[in-house]
């Protein structure tokens, strides 16, 4: 009887992992419907799908690399810390998350518009229609993957391994660098992952705030209002083929940490300089 019931289990589970599969791959297959395989190849290589595809890439690095100085010291501070105003804080940070990206887009553009009160501040700097335009617009909209995620990782990490490492002498920033950081990598490599795709495929709050220049997701909406789908799967296969790099490099890097790990497992050396 448990042998049957084990093996419905099972079944059910299967089914209902397959149809979410096919649910995720099926619009994949409107790549060969909307696209002519002679004339894909010129269709990658259009010089605006290109421009956009290098600018989303090189503003998303900059934005995720300006979350992660921030954002991974504020993950530390909430995980570790209790002060008035915590669970305030906590809100403050699911706040992009849960907003429409438009209404972000907006509240940014509120900021940052050119009679406000930064743009007074800051003359020389153009913070609409441009490349700082768009990396405020990701950094935003992007951070709390990064900063959630960093989160979740530190409060896996037992704290007596920390007292530990202050007992011995080494002082708060050695053990947030040597001890903290390096127990929470997993985490911390799946935030920058999410963070950083998710600064790429940004639409909506870049939108409002830096519609030129075009990023891959801006290039997408317009050439399909412009000229229907089949104009805009170029920059949606390299969007697709940037997603499959960015996973194998990541699990090469999970996977050698991993090793890393198990091989030296010397968490008590403190690593000496």
């Amino acid at each position: 009887m448990s042998n049957t019931r084990l093996i419905n289990f099972k079944l059910v589970i299967c089914v209902l992992s397959g149809i979410a599969l096919v649910y995720i791959i099926y619009p994949l297959f409107s790549i060969f419907i909307f696209v002519e395989p002679s004339n894909l190849l010129d269709s990658l290589i259009r010089p605006d799908v290109i421009d956009a595809f290098v600018l989303s890439i090189g503003t998303a690095s900059i934005s995720t690399l300006l979350i992660a100085i921030f954002g991974i010291p504020l993950a530390y501070c909430l995980s570790r810390y209790k002060f008035p105003g915590r669970s305030v804080a906590q809100v403050i940070i699911v706040i992009p998350l849960v907003l429409p990206p438009l209404a972000s887009g907006a509240l940014l553009l509120g900021v940052f518009n050119p009679q406000s009160f930064l743009d007074r501040l800051f003359p020389n700097i153009e913070f609409t229609q441009s490349i700082i335009g768009i990396i405020i617009a990701q950094t935003y909209v992007a951070s709390p993957f990064m900063i959630l995620a960093s989160m979740a990782a530190f409060d896996s990490v037992d704290k007596s391994l920390e007292n530990v490492a202050r007992v011995l002498g080494k002082r708060h920033w050695e053990v947030f660098i040597k001890i903290s950081i390096p127990l929470a990598k997993k985490g911390i490599l799946v935030g920058i992952m999410m963070t950083w795709i998710r600064a790429i495929g940004e639409l909506g709050a870049t939108l409002m705030l830096a519609y030129n220049p075009h990023t891959i997701s801006i290039q997408i909406y317009e050439d399909n209002a412009i000229g229907g789908l089949s104009q805009a799967i170029p920059g949606i296969i390299l969007s697709i083929l940037l997603s499959v790099v960015l996973i194998i490099v990541y699990s090469i890097i999970v996977k050698k940490s991993s090793g890393d790990t198990r091989k030296n497992n010397k968490i008590f050396s403190f690593g000496e300089s």
